[in-house]
């Protein structure tokens, strides 16, 4: 099956060699890229985006270009459901 490259925002460079070990294919945005340069690159190319950044996320879904958001709200709940695990199961760190 045949993944399409992901588009890493500024903030999330870091993920670059993760992703990449898990089996994907990354790149960045160019530092200072403009979020009309972001859109139109993932359209051009077919990119999933990832970043925190909300209004560029709204602007992928209203353009129909697939996106993962990792803002603060998604890593509160990675956190609890972490913390919870912990505390029920008595699962170690």
């Amino acid at each position: 099956m045949h993944r399409p490259t992901v588009l890493l925002d500024e903030q999330l460079f870091g993920l670059d060699e993760y992703l990449r070990d898990l089996g994907w294919s990354t790149t960045k945005v160019t530092p200072g890229i403009t979020d009309d340069e972001v859109v139109n690159l993932a359209k051009d190319n077919k990119y999933i985006v990832v970043s925190l950044d909300k209004k560029l996320l709204s602007r992928c879904r209203v353009m129909g270009i697939p996106s993962v958001d990792l803002g603060l709200e998604v890593q509160a709940k990675i956190v609890h459901e972490s913390l919870q695990r912990i505390i029920t199961n008595q699962v170690p760190p």
